[in-house]
């Protein structure tokens, strides 16, 4: 005889399984998870945006036709033949 029979015994554990839900998505967790600091004004902001520019300007005056280094592999570029 099957212990869940009929659609009283399917609306109870569907019930149950909810409320165990409930429960475990209200609960008290012992480690909360990171919390957003106050911002640090120990960042020299002037002298990053001025190192992004350089790298955006660098990447910009890369032609295409001089290809790309044998230590470059960024995504899509295959790896490099070993010579033996």
């Amino acid at each position: 005889m099957p212990i869940v029979s009929g659609p009283v015994g399917t609306i109870l554990v569907a019930g149950a399984v909810l409320a165990s839900l409930i429960v475990w998505l209200t609960r008290r967790r012992p480690y909360p998870g990171p919390r957003r600091l106050p911002e640090d004004d120990s960042i020299d902001r002037e002298a990053l945006e001025a190192a992004e520019r350089e790298v955006r300007d660098l990447d910009a005056s890369r032609r295409p036709d001089q290809g790309l280094d044998d230590e470059d592999w960024g995504p899509g570029v295959p790896r490099p033949r070993l010579r033996r």
